[in-house]
């Protein structure tokens, strides 16, 4: 099946992780040196700085294996070279890789399984502390296929300067923030800021409600009462205007420092955004999502590391090590505290380290206490052809005010489709 891939997508998916990538083949082992480990990712600026220091700290702490690692930039750029390398045969050893594309990547022989490896390199400890909504994805047909690096969860964020001159207090449920907008509206004020696209609203949403939109067994739940509700609530509040998209500002923390919104939602790593954005006089906070029936939950924004195909036993080797390194409690701590993500292991966010930097920048305890409920979107072969497909359907209730039991039937097939061709 023809494949359009997601551009842009991933910046939304997680405002959550920036990856690169670089040309060049998968490091080979020299008789004088040690084994080359190649690294593309798509991290920049201090993430890209805090990146290149782990891997000096791995290089010089042993001389077995050395990592060299190329950032590319973008997801965009990161996907583009992955399949123009994987066609010349030229991927690096390893790679960042969101784990929605996972089945993908696997179903056309470009990555590495390392079941076995990791099996023996970690203990079940180790494993055991990755967070569940995590540690869902990174096996595939039941085979490690990666190691969590870096996660967002998803966050509301809200002005504390608009709450207090109206006396409100910080909504937990969904109806408690809608009435929130309606009483703004009158002077001006919008309740809600979503980014360009709502996706990731409507998917919590319909989760909160008790339904995946694609289950972990491949079935398409799109059109359900459960998911007419949830993306209605949202749609209802983008027609009467106490809700707005981003638009071409792409995310909502653009106009929220402006001070023209009351809440926008988005991922962990936007908090040192909006903390470098946003004016010194205005006064803002995070908490968890709003409940939706009864529910509050967070969709996980996951990229992790994967090995690719072409890489020698001693680069698979050397790659699980360093692997291991980025996911050891010291190494997430530090990430965690430089980068916004939130530590992908529960070791980190009880260490003493990470619990005192809460107390010291305690907007960042909801993004750890989004973990209780969090899940994962569901990977599959077909994945970002559907995540296209799920954008079109929220831009025409946007853009064409399309009535959302339209669009969701209409994505329906198109889901079922894609599953049943990818079997």
């Amino acid at each position: 099946m023809k494949r359009r891939w997601l551009l842009g997508v991933a910046t939304a998916l997680m405002v959550l992780l920036l990856p690169a990538c670089s040309s060049g083949s998968s490091a080979q082992k020299t008789s004088k040196g040690p084994v080359t480990i190649t690294f593309w990712h798509r991290m920049t600026g201090n993430y890209n700085k805090a990146l290149e220091g782990y891997i000096k700290t791995f290089n010089s702490s042993q001389k077995q294996y050395k990592v060299v690692a190329t950032s590319q930039g973008s997801y965009d750029n990161l996907q583009k070279k992955y399949l123009a390398s994987a066609k010349s045969k030229t991927l690096p050893t390893i790679g960042q890789v969101t784990d929605t594309i996972i089945p993908e990547y696997v179903h056309d022989g470009m990555l590495v399984n390392i079941d076995k490896q990791v099996k023996s390199q970690f203990s079940a400890a180790e494993l055991k502390s990755i967070y569940p909504g995590i540690a869902t994805n990174l096996k595939y047909q039941g085979n490690y296929y990666q190691i969590p690096f870096a996660t967002g969860t998803r966050l509301m964020f809200y002005n504390k300067d608009i709450l207090e001159k109206y006396h409100l207090t910080v909504p937990k449920t969904w109806e408690e923030l809608t009435k929130i907008g309606q009483q703004l509206k009158g002077d001006g004020i919008t309740g809600v800021a979503f980014n360009k696209s709502y996706d990731f609203e409507f998917e919590t949403l319909a989760y909160d409600a008790g339904n995946r939109l694609i289950t972990p067994q491949y079935k398409a739940k799109i059109d359900t009462p459960a998911s007419i509700k949830a993306m209605t609530a949202i749609t209802s509040m983008l027609q009467d205007k106490t809700a707005v998209t981003a638009g071409l500002d792409n995310y909502f923390n653009v106009p929220f420092v402006q001070g023209k919104i009351f809440a926008g939602f988005g991922s962990s790593a936007t908090i040192q955004q909006i903390a470098s954005t946003a004016p010194k006089s205005m006064h803002w906070g995070t908490a968890m999502m709003p409940s939706f029936a009864g529910k509050s939950s967070s969709v996980l924004g996951n990229n992790g590391i994967s090995v690719f195909k072409g890489a020698s036993a001693d680069q698979i080797k050397g790659a699980v090590k360093f692997m291991k390194f980025l996911m050891s409690t010291k190494i997430q701590t530090q990430w965690a505290k430089a980068s916004g993500y939130v530590p992908v292991v529960s070791t980190a966010t009880k260490s003493s380290d990470y619990q005192a930097y809460l107390k010291a920048n305690p907007n960042y305890q909801a993004a750890v206490d989004a973990y209780d409920d969090a899940f994962s979107s569901t990977p599959f072969i077909g994945y970002n052809t559907y995540r296209n497909n799920l954008l079109d359907a929220v831009d025409q209730t946007v853009s064409k005010k399309a009535e959302p039991k339209t669009v969701l039937t209409k994505l329906q097939k198109q889901a079922e489709t894609i599953l049943k061709d990818n079997r």
